[in-house]
């Protein structure tokens, strides 16, 4: 899966480098408002996200995975607050805040907070599609510290 995850982060990359060689006058997240899409992230996953931007700075985002059966099952959910640094007609930058609630029919999960820093390219020729990455790090409830990594694409209304 991590070379799956690789792969495509290549291949979108590579598609994002023409678009950001050429110049732009428009700023291609202006507007922004509710997108949906994959978010992926490592500790704990994560499967479907939507992102609704209040304004061009502020952002919340929700992130839900779950798998297994009714008395078997695992399942997360992530709430964040993005706050973007820095607006370039392609890319832009933002931080993460967030928690990420996991829940299994066994119960007793550590609640996991994080904070990450976050890359989102922005598409001349799909003006409403945009791909991120992100690495920071995570503290569970437990006092474990790990390194947090994710990427996902979002399509925006």
């Amino acid at each position: 899966m991590r070379r799956s995850i690789a792969a495509l982060a290549i291949v979108l990359l590579l598609l994002a480098v023409p678009a950001l060689a050429q110049e732009q006058d428009e700023n291609l997240s202006d507007g922004r408002e509710f997108g949906i899409g994959m978010q992926v992230g490592l500790p704990v996953g994560g499967l479907v996200s939507a992102r609704y931007w209040f304004n061009p700075t502020i952002a919340v985002e929700g992130i839900i995975f779950a798998w297994g059966e009714a008395s078997d099952y695992f399942a997360i959910f992530s709430g964040r607050v993005l706050y973007k640094l820095s607006d370039t007609p392609t890319v832009d930058f933002y931080i993460a805040p967030g928690a990420t609630f996991p829940f299994s029919a066994y119960g007793a999960d550590p609640l996991l907070f994080s904070v990450a820093g976050g890359i989102e390219f922005n598409f001349a020729f799909a003006k409403n599609l945009a791909w991120n990455v992100e690495f920071g790090g995570t503290i569970s409830s437990t006092g474990n510290l790990t390194m947090a990594l994710g990427t996902g694409i979002h399509f925006y209304f």
